[in-house]
């Protein structure tokens, strides 16, 4: 882009073309501070009512030092003096180029070039096949050593010990042991002169009002022992006082059936 292409975008911005608008985002991008630039960028995408122009407005804020300047130009529609534009840009144009240096078409270009690594030819020489030595199984010193009837005359077996004996042997210590202690321990006789002062009778009237259970009531009732069955049912109330209301229902019950069963 020419400064004369650069002046007439800003005379009219709706002039521009595509390929302009990339190279002035690219020239945005590379000379931020560049504040004619970036404030045509910010007009083009206004007028076009482009989505990126909140954003590219918040970047030109920071970059241009004068923001009145910045909205008024945006909004107005008078062109303004460009030599100090005509300037700043032809500056940053001959930087670009200075930058980008066309390659010079007389100048040969350099070809590296490396030499050859040279190796010497090296064959292997074939190794000799190493012997195996395999070790005996039956060394001959071993044998020669020892007489034959000796390495291969069978052993005797061993007696087994008869279980039998050996059992029999320590029952008859434990009988030793045990008549040993009866022959030192005198016996424990029992006194003839004894005499008991418990009542038997009322330790098994005890017993049983101590065994009366619930089920046994029962069975009573089953077998038509209703007089036993109250019984049972108040020595339970007795027994267990709060289950009292309940074993006394069980009472009425049986008597209903006693009266019933005359």
């Amino acid at each position: 882009m020419t400064v004369k292409q650069f002046i007439e975008i800003i005379k009219n911005p709706y002039t521009i073309s595509k390929e302009q608008v990339s190279e002035l985002g690219e020239i945005v991008k590379e000379y931020p501070y560049f504040q004619a630039a970036r404030v045509l960028q910010l007009k083009i995408l206004h007028s076009e009512g482009n989505y990126l122009y909140n954003k590219a407005l918040k970047l030109a804020a920071v970059h241009v030092s004068d923001r009145t300047v910045l909205f008024n130009f945006i909004n107005s529609k008078e062109i303004p003096d460009f030599s100090a534009i005509r300037s700043d840009f032809e500056r940053i144009s001959k930087s670009h180029e200075r930058k980008e240096p066309l390659p010079d078409e007389h100048t040969p270009p350099k070809v590296s070039y490396i030499e050859p690594e040279i190796r010497p030819s090296f064959r292997p020489q074939p190794q000799p096949p190493q012997p195996i030595f395999e070790e005996n199984i039956f060394p001959e010193e071993l044998i020669r050593n020892q007489d034959l009837t000796q390495v291969f005359t069978p052993k005797e077996p061993q007696p087994t010990p008869n279980l039998d004996d050996y059992k029999n042997e320590n029952v008859a210590e434990k009988f030793k042991l045990i008549d040993k202690f009866l022959e030192n321990n005198p016996k424990i006789e029992a006194k003839k002169d004894y005499n008991s002062d418990v009542n038997l009778a009322d330790q098994v009237q005890a017993d049983e009002k101590q065994l009366m259970t619930e089920t046994l009531a029962q069975v009573y009732v089953n077998q038509g022992k209703y007089k036993q069955a109250i019984q049972a049912y108040e020595i339970l109330i007795l027994k267990n006082p709060k289950k009292s209301s309940y074993f006394a229902a069980q009472i009425e019950q049986i008597k209903k059936l006693q009266q019933n069963n005359l």
